[in-house]
């Protein structure tokens, strides 16, 4: 019965292991890897060397040292190896007595031209490799390109969409700055740029008139306070300002939305214009409420003692 033998070609082929892998395991094995077919043009193997490649792949896949890989292959396939060897030898043997010393220099020039073809198929299996790294470094270059591409193309439409939103905030402070529209029919939705400027006060229950103003500086108004409301809710918040005249008073309602959790909180500040004693123009803050709660006159006095410290640096 003919016995099947393989190339180190055919035995990657069907295991699944790259060329130069298998060239690795052969030369560092060796002698637990017996190469059968005397003097033939390439060397050659049973294919039970089939199993032993697997078991030294499954161990370099556990990490396994080469001592212990040795000490396995010794326990596992030492008898098989000796089995090999001893027919190999056999047939060795056999020639050398049928044929004498010619037979014996056959051999020798037959070993020496194994050797040169197993070089030169090792090579062969080498640049095969090679070509197919290089096809692999090719594609993911292309594909290193293309995903730089996409990104420059996402990072310049980031920045046209900050573009328009830093356009859009701009837009919306100067509307308030400036009372909304010059003119038609939204102009009544917002104060007028006098009364956002003019002085914020509150007053005390004797009808005193407490404000800020600042050394060196104009006084604390209205604008002023609206932007510090603005800029307490405005953190990982999307914050929405609206602005209602109700009865001769003007009620800023502020509403700010958690991004992340979710959570609203709703400002709504009611402000009068009123003239003082000394005869000059203010606004006034009549009530505010934070979440439906009203902030009590002793809060707000606070509140603005704590400006004031700060506003006449």
């Amino acid at each position: 019965m003919f016995d099947q033998t393989l190339s180190l070609r055919e035995v990657g082929r069907r295991l699944g292991i790259p060329p130069s892998t298998i060239v690795y395991y052969k030369d560092k094995y060796s002698r637990f890897i017996p190469s059968t077919g005397g003097g033939s043009r390439r060397q050659r193997y049973s294919v039970e060397v089939l199993e032993i490649f697997r078991r030294i792949r499954e161990m370099y896949g556990m990490n396994w040292s080469t001592e212990q890989i040795e000490n396995e292959l010794s326990i596992k396939f030492g008898m098989l190896v000796d089995s090999i060897k001893n027919d190999q030898q056999l047939i060795n043997d056999a020639g050398i007595k049928s044929d004498g010393d010619v037979q014996t220099v056959v051999q020798g020039l037959a070993s020496v031209i194994e050797k040169v073809s197993d070089l030169l198929s090792n090579q062969m299996l080498f640049q095969s490799e090679i070509r197919d790294l290089r096809d692999e470094v090719s594609i993911l270059k292309s594909e290193k390109r293309k995903l730089e591409a996409q990104t420059n193309e996402r990072v310049m439409d980031l920045a046209m969409e900050i573009g328009q939103l830093k356009r859009d905030r701009v837009e919306l402070f100067r509307l308030l700055r400036k009372g909304g529209v010059s003119s038609g029919p939204d102009e009544s939705s917002f104060p007028s740029a006098a009364y956002l400027e003019r002085p914020l006060v509150i007053q005390n229950s004797e009808g005193e008139y407490l404000g800020v103003s600042g050394k060196g500086r104009k006084h604390f108004s209205l604008e002023d306070f609206v932007k510090l409301l603005e800029n307490s809710v405005n953190s990982h918040r999307s914050v929405d300002l609206k602005w209602e005249n109700k009865d001769s008073n003007w009620v800023l309602v502020i509403a700010a939305n958690e991004d992340v959790s979710g959570d609203e909180k709703a400002i709504v500040l009611v402000t009068e214009e009123n003239v003082t004693p000394n005869n000059n123009t203010v606004v006034r803050i009549v009530s505010m409420d934070i979440n439906n709660k009203n902030v009590p006159d002793a809060l707000l006095f606070s509140l603005f003692k704590q400006i004031r410290d700060s506003f006449v640096r």
